[in-house]
């Protein structure tokens, strides 16, 4: 038992733990008191010096004194008890019983619940104190000219509102403060604009006829207010609509008219401002690329030197200038200066060699002046290849030059032929050897075992184009593009593609333009359709070897086998000038048989297919007749010395034909023809077979391209001849009759002209 009551009995470092333990509780339930008590006064002294500043606006109360430190120095306290509170329950947890422990930790958790609510009121008072401060910052280092320092204060608060707690947010005296912080914002960014307007100014005016001055000022003797009050605006985002204002008046009274027109620069250093004229002639002319970077750079050296600024974030104000704006200026400066530049021809291109290293020593300074971006490299990729814009200018050039070419009056013409020499598209390509487009000794060997008979040889007009007319503008076209290909021979490296192209885009313009340009006389005029036609079809002759000829020049000067054709269009020719003109030979056709067939209006001009209803032919029949006669020696006049002579013949043959088919078919189908009828019938029809071989040169060519001529001819016999003469022109089947009529038409003809007797039924028996 004694043993037993010994070991209950507490060491002597467990009772000395014991009482220190109770003596620390005691102080931490009198400090956390005096704790709590420090931050009510704390509280109401702050609530009642914020109100009266904020709320009330008492000018009478004095600024607050150590608010803010007292409450540091509280917050520091708080967190120290809790420190303790957290010792002494670890220590509690180590030492008593479980009955003791749950009394302690009771007393513990009402102890921490008490500094924790004061801790929160601390919070909220150290929040409010903090924005009071930061708020006290700005208007402090304004008079100063702080503005940097002003701003950040600003940006403190910002940050303050941002990180306060729900309960700070539904006091009234948060939403005063907010309220008053907006407001000195506010004033804070329009006084600094303000400023800026006054550091900074520009206008521009009108001081001659087409001559406008714009002038940009800067007070240099204000350099550091200048800088503070950029960047505190640049902090707070507030730079960007001055800063808009400044880029735009560059940019359309200053850089963009230096580009685009004459100007001079002129600079004036003063004591208190430094002064920038910009002077344009709103009428010049383009200036040249030199004298508009020599201006440019007068430009952004006063500006660098004037405004020259370095802010904190590592940015530049002449970067903040260049943000917005650059890339449209390095575009127009590419647009209107440098492709303005670039010569329209290889013989100019020397002039500018030194405009590389101008455009990169400009492109470098913009660069270092921070106007520019590292990685913007557009204007000198530009110029690295002015070979090539050079080349592609004067391309474009010919292009627009072949155009125009193609506008041209198609009916100023000129003859071509076998017997007149080809006018050569190119001194270069003319002067190229036989021996260069075939080798010679692989001709002949390839010949060498064919033996050709003299009866055999070959047309020496054999592949040669035929006599015509073509119009003048074809022959400029072709010089055109011997010019082309000239140019790009000469040319080095891969250039010549550019000039080959080139010469294939004109053949190609030709086919998409031509057409379209003359569309309406196409429709209209036969002549212009003729040398249409004979223009397509010169082009493709002209293109069958063209390609040859280049192949052997690129050979010759480059030592280079470079395959080059332009036999692909001579095929798109060949169907584009006989398709315009197979439509317009339609078009006369139709309307040379609308004249014959009967229109079905109350004016008809030819009724021969109701013969057999009128006794009498309509008085407009002959005049019918006539007009189409007249059709076709007028398509004579235009057409027989400007077409070849076979596409004439063949083309008026086609026309005459179908005009003579026409009247065959409407009087071998009619079933009666008075005799009155038949002899004027016949008059008429000896006038048209008296004039229709006249469209010929020779009387024989009526036959071999008139198709139904010589059935006209045994109509007309028809009309006129007596039973007994058909009979005998039928010869069994084997008379001239037969050969043109059928028995059945030749029959339908006797019924139609010979009453019904006797005779008449004999001789129809005996056609069969």
């Amino acid at each position: 038992m004694a043993l037993e009551s010994e070991n209950k009995r507490p060491s002597f470092l467990e009772a000395v733990l014991e009482n220190a333990g109770q003596a620390e509780m005691t102080a931490l339930k009198e400090r956390i008191v005096d704790v709590s008590q420090n931050v009510a006064e704390l509280k109401l002294r702050v609530h009642d010096h914020l109100k009266n500043n904020f709320i009330e606006f008492d000018p009478l109360l004095k600024k607050s004194i150590g608010f803010l430190d007292k409450a540091v120095r509280t917050s520091d306290e708080i967190n120290n008890l809790f420190n303790r509170i957290e010792f002494q329950a670890i220590t509690f947890l180590f030492l008593q019983t479980k009955c003791d422990l749950a009394n302690s930790t009771g007393e513990l958790r009402n102890l921490h619940a008490s500094l924790k609510e004061a801790s929160v009121t601390l919070s909220i008072t150290t929040e409010l104190l903090q924005m009071e401060a930061a708020m006290k910052e700005v208007t402090d280092a304004c008079p100063d000219g702080h503005y940097v320092d002003a701003a950040k204060s600003i940006q403190s608060f910002q940050e303050l509102v941002r990180n306060s707690c729900s309960e700070t947010q539904q006091l009234d005296i948060y939403q005063a403060l907010i309220r008053e912080f907006q407001s000195l914002v506010a004033n804070f960014c329009y006084e600094n604009t303000e400023k800026l307007y006054s550091f900074i100014s520009w206008e521009s005016n009108d001081i001659a006829n087409n001559v406008v001055r714009s002038t940009l000022k800067i007070k240099s003797s204000c350099f550091k207010e200048l800088q503070e009050v950029l960047q505190s605006l640049q902090l707070l985002n507030e730079l960007h609509h001055w800063i808009n204002k400044l880029r735009n008046f560059l940019m359309r009274s200053i850089l963009l008219p230096l580009i685009n027109n004459e100007g001079s620069v002129t600079i004036e250093d003063g004591e208190l401002y430094s002064v920038m004229h910009v002077s344009i002639k709103t009428t010049s002319k383009r200036p040249s690329y030199l004298t508009t970077l020599d201006n440019l750079t007068k430009c952004f050296e006063f500006l660098h030197g004037e405004l020259d600024m370095q802010f904190e974030n590592n940015k530049s104000f002449i970067n903040l200038l260049g943000a917005g704006c650059s890339e449209e200026f390095i575009d127009h400066l590419i647009k209107k200066c440098l492709k303005e530049t670039v010569p329209s021809s290889s013989a100019e291109l020397k002039k500018f060699d030194g405009i590389r290293e101008r455009v990169a020593a400009f492109n470098n300074y913009m660069v270092g002046i921070e106007f520019l971006p590292e990685e913007n490299h557009s204007l000198v990729d530009y110029v690295q290849n002015f070979n090539a814009l050079c080349a592609n200018k004067t391309c474009e050039n010919y292009l627009k030059l072949a155009r125009d070419i193609m506008k041209k009056d198609l009916q100023d013409m000129v003859e071509v032929g076998p017997e007149i020499p080809a006018v050569p598209i190119s001194a270069t390509l003319d002067n190229t050897s036989t021996d260069a487009l075939i080798d010679n000794a692989v001709f002949l060997e390839s010949f060498a075992n064919v033996n050709i008979k003299s009866e055999n040889e070959l047309n020496p007009n054999l592949f040669q184009f035929p006599s015509c007319y073509v119009s003048k503008s074809i022959l400029e076209i072709l010089k055109l593009v011997g010019t082309i290909l000239d140019e790009g021979v000469a040319q080095e490296n891969e250039l010549h593609q550019y000039y080959l192209s080139t010469a294939k885009s004109v053949f190609e313009l030709y086919i998409c333009v031509a057409p379209t340009i003359h569309e309406k006389l196409l429709n209209t005029i036969p002549q212009q359709v003729a040398l249409f036609h004979n223009n397509c079809m010169y082009l493709a002759h002209r293109l069958v070897l063209l390609g040859f000829e280049v192949e052997a020049s690129l050979r010759s000067v480059l030592k280079a086998n470079i395959p080059v054709t332009f036999v692909d269009y001579v095929q798109t020719l060949r169907q584009l000038g006989t398709s315009t003109y197979l439509k317009h030979m339609q078009q006369q056709r139709k309307q040379m048989l609308d004249l014959v067939k009967e229109s079905g209006k109350q004016r008809a001009y030819l009724r021969l297919a109701t013969l057999g209803e009128n006794s009498e032919l309509s008085p407009d029949t002959e005049r019918t007749l006539r007009q189409c006669l007249r059709q076709l020696e007028l398509l004579q006049t235009v057409w027989q010395n400007v077409l070849p002579e076979n596409v004439y013949c063949k083309s008026i043959g086609v026309l005459a034909n179908a005009f003579i088919e026409e009247l065959v078919l409407r009087v071998s189908t009619v079933e009666d023809i008075p005799a009155n009828t038949a002899v004027k019938l016949t008059l008429l029809f000896k006038m048209v077979q008296e004039r229709i071989p006249k469209l010929f040169q020779k009387d024989d060519e009526v036959v071999i391209f008139v198709k139904r001529w010589l059935q006209f001819q045994e109509l007309i016999n028809i009309l006129s001849a007596s039973l007994r003469e058909i009979e005998e022109n039928w010869a069994d089947g084997k008379g001239p009759l037969a050969h043109e009529f059928t028995a059945e038409q030749v029959k339908q003809l006797i019924r139609a002209l010979f009453q019904n007797t006797q005779r008449r039924a004999e001789v129809l028996s005996k056609i069969k």
